[in-house]
């Protein structure tokens, strides 16, 4: 019998599409790496011989490591700079979510980089991370005074959720704008602070 013949046969008697879509199912079982664009197509980019590359990048590790540290500097820029500009009298929670929102939607790559991969955050985050998620966590206290870190970690989640479904959703109609989600988001949340701390009618907090 012909090696054509058996491997119809072979074929016929598996289900393969099945198998590989299960052997698919598997594998996203697992974290799947977002990589930064390869040492190549950036020397294409910057038209230069991708030896080039090699003098300031020994590998693609380091020049990914590099990239992280660039746009998480970025990204801590300009939730501060928002931070530091907001008006007197203007709900920071909310000034802070939308240059987090606003930041990632413009850098949409980079914060997947970031934030959707199994990539460790570079030395930056060491250097200015903690500065701005204190400034983060003191204004959480809104949300809930008794632990303001556990809701600086909800916010972000909440803010986390709003770009990336973004992102990869763009055919949905979402009824609103980013901008808006964050503001029913931080009001949602405050809003049941409030509730739990408005007094019942023997007079004590609700539990």
């Amino acid at each position: 019998m012909s090696s054509s013949r058996r491997t119809a046969r072979t074929r016929d008697s598996r289900d393969l599409r099945g198998e590989l879509i299960a052997a698919a199912v598997e594998m996203l079982a697992q974290p799947q790496p977002v990589a930064v664009p390869s040492l190549r197509s950036i020397a294409r980019a910057c038209q230069v011989a991708p030896s080039a590359v090699y003098w300031h990048f020994p590998s693609e590790a380091d020049l990914r490591s590099a990239v992280l540290d660039t746009e998480y500097a970025s990204l801590i820029s300009a939730v501060g700079a928002a931070l530091d500009g907001a008006p007197d009298g203007g709900d920071r929670l909310v000034v802070a979510g939308d240059a987090y929102i606003t930041w990632a939607l413009e850098h949409p790559g980079a914060y997947q980089l970031l934030f959707e991969s199994d990539d460790e955050l570079p030395a930056t985050r060491a250097e200015h991370g903690p500065r701005l998620q204190q400034r983060i966590v003191e204004l959480a206290r809104r949300v809930d005074p008794q632990a303001p870190f556990a809701a600086a970690l909800l916010l972000w989640s909440a803010w986390h959720g709003v770009v990336s479904l973004r992102l990869h959703k763009t055919e949905w109609d979402w009824g609103m704008t980013p901008q808006e989600a964050n503001r029913r988001l931080v009001a949602a949340l405050t809003t049941v602070r409030s509730s739990q701390e408005a007094p019942t009618e023997n007079g004590s907090p609700a539990p």
